[in-house]
């Protein structure tokens, strides 16, 4: 079985329920998760790979995308509402999926053993190919390390931002990617090395 790598012509990154309702419930320092989700928006654009971010019903009380990130959301993402917690089962946002035509998803967002997991659960049922973001997810449970498993028994294949960015720019020469870094730095694009340590998941993939 030949082994999965991102590629920007087959990858889609959503973003599930980033909304005020759940950031200000969610477990640990929301700063570093959302200095990432910035960062990777930032990146989307660079390597022109499609948006879709999600609001969980009802927006009015939930909340729309923070201003941080829809400041940086760009003009070709898709934004969809959803009453279900697996975005797959949502009729509106499955045409998106069938829209997008990407084998490959990278998911980030909320929460990590509710919506992120039935949603992973959903694509890899549709045969989607899923890197979880892991310092990209939050949750207002501490104990996420189930979920975790579950997904990754399922088998979506974990990754962080910091892998996914360095998958996708493949190498440090700088005269194929100058141009586009020049234009990520005017948006605030910073080295991933520099970006505030993750929130720990407690009983995570990565922490055995």
């Amino acid at each position: 079985m030949p082994i999965e790598t991102a590629d920007a012509s087959r990858l889609a990154i959503i973003l599930v329920d980033v909304q005020d309702y759940f950031l200000e419930k969610m477990h640990g320092e929301s700063e570093p998760l959302i200095c990432r989700l910035e960062q990777l928006l930032i990146v989307s654009e660079w390597f022109d790979v499609p948006v879709l971010a999600t609001l969980e019903e009802p927006v009015e009380r939930k909340g729309e995308l923070p201003a941080r990130l829809s400041r940086l959301f760009p003009e070709s993402g898709r934004i969809r509402n959803k009453f279900t917690y697996n975005l797959c089962a949502e009729e509106q946002i499955a045409d998106v999926l069938t829209d997008l035509n990407c084998q490959q998803f990278a998911v980030a967002g909320g929460e990590t053993d509710v919506c992120v997991l039935q949603s992973v659960l959903g694509l890899l049922d549709r045969q989607k190919t899923v890197f979880l973001l892991e310092d990209c997810l939050y949750s207002s449970e501490v104990r996420v390390g189930p979920a975790l498993r579950r997904m990754y028994s399922a088998g979506a294949i974990p990754c962080t931002y910091k892998s996914l960015y360095y998958e996708l720019l493949r190498t440090e020469d700088p005269r194929r990617w100058e141009a586009e870094l020049a234009a990520a730095q005017a948006k605030g694009f910073v080295p991933v090395e520099t970006l505030p340590p993750s929130i720990s998941h407690g009983d995570s993939f990565f922490d055995g």
